[in-house]
């Protein structure tokens, strides 16, 4: 499941179609010295590449909070 939708409670399924593919990025701006590492849906890594990280992370608070509240789940040494 990707990780925007889960944060927002979105139906991810329903929303990208056919497109069950997840996409796994790497963002860089997040942690110290660390990545964070998600799983996107196809939307919300067309989202992620069109608006570029630090609007993609002020547009999705919810997941800037999980991703806060749960960090031995999302990073990565860089």
């Amino acid at each position: 499941m990707c990780d925007v939708c889960r944060a927002e409670g979105l139906d991810w399924k329903f929303a990208n179609g056919k497109r069950e593919d997840l996409h796994r990025v790497r963002l860089y701006r997040v942690y110290k010295d660390r990545v964070a590492v998600v799983e996107l849906c196809h939307l919300h890594a067309i989202e992620l590449f069109i608006l570029g990280e630090q609007r993609f992370l002020k547009n999705h608070a919810d997941l800037c909070i999980e991703l806060s509240n749960d960090t031995a789940r999302f990073s990565r040494v860089a």
